[in-house]
């Protein structure tokens, strides 16, 4: 059975959470795939600067063998950004506490780096900000903040199963020993789920190592 590590990442250099400390990880766990958070139309254009991209290009000079396979699929509405920014704008304006949980999430992340983002701090850190988030739009009474964020959780979700999804047609279509799923930090419970999902369908062609 094919094994696949989820590693959670950012896709700018935070302290410890840096290109060198990500090509350690990804240098130890020898992956002959790597499964990244981009689509396939944008494989070629995708940001050079990016941590992620970074740390797999070193990681390819070293083992050549090893394959960069794009799999994000969901098509994202044209104003989507314009119309999350103002969703979260008007959050973190709203509550103290939120600023502070950001402020938090940054310097932790600074001092652990990838320990931190791969960790259940980390993911009790995202659930309390996303219930102040649903709190404060729901509050505001704006329809269009409603909107912004049900059209920003619908769209998250869908990019979650549509990676997912894509890895486990990869493995029916090839054959490999060892990968890694690398995918922003803010996907992982998102990430979890819908691998819950796809396992309690009998999609077992995978073993999934959730943490590293």
């Amino acid at each position: 059975m094919r094994k696949v590590m989820l590693i959670c990442s950012l896709h700018r250099e935070n302290g410890l959470c840096n290109v060198g400390e990500l090509l350690k990880i990804l240098r130890a766990v020898d992956p002959d795939v790597v499964f990244g958070e981009v689509s396939q139309s944008d494989i070629n254009f995708y940001d050079p600067r990016s941590l992620e991209h970074q740390a797999v290009t070193r990681l390819r000079t070293l083992k050549p063998s090893c394959e960069r396979v794009p799999v994000d699929r969901y098509d994202i509405p044209p104003t989507f950004r314009a119309i999350t920014d103002a969703v979260f704008d008007f959050v973190e304006e709203a509550s103290l506490e939120y600023q502070q949980l950001l402020e938090q999430r940054h310097h932790a992340t600074n001092l652990k780096g990838f320990a931190y983002l791969n960790s259940f701090a980390f993911t009790q850190v995202m659930t309390r900000m996303s219930e102040m988030e649903e709190k404060a739009i729901k509050q505001s009474e704006n329809q269009d903040l409603i909107r912004g964020l049900a059209t920003w959780r619908q769209v998250m979700h869908g990019r979650e199963r549509a990676m997912v999804e894509s890895i486990y047609r990869y493995c029916k279509e090839n054959m490999f020993d060892k990968g890694v799923f690398l995918v922003g930090a803010a996907h992982r419970s998102g990430v979890v789920k819908a691998i819950e999902e796809s396992s309690n369908a009998g999609e077992d062609m995978i073993e999934w190592i959730l943490n590293f």
